[in-house]
């Protein structure tokens, strides 16, 4: 909801939360890191003022702790490729 919701948020609650938001990307989960990283591109299209912060730990994001190393990864590229057509 948070994602879909950040093209409406006038009062910059999002931009308050973004970093707790941004430690998903490599939540113990890898379900929920995965959820996480795909829903980037919709925030950075509806907050374009966090997308430095969110390509930022995308690229600093280190996935090898899960055996869906290989998805998460495709992930991260594919959230970024997004992100850069922004």
């Amino acid at each position: 909801m948070i994602a879909a919701n950040a093209k409406w948020d006038k009062d910059f609650k999002l931009d308050g939360i973004i970093d707790k938001f941004l430690e998903h990307i490599l939540d113990e989960k890898p379900v929920t890191a995965r959820q996480c990283i795909q829903l980037l591109p919709m925030i950075a299209e509806g907050k374009p003022n966090l997308k430095e912060k969110i390509v930022s730990a995308l690229l600093k994001a280190d996935p090898k702790k899960y055996k869906e190393t290989i998805l998460i990864f495709k992930d991260i590229e594919k959230s970024l490729e997004l992100i850069g057509k922004i």
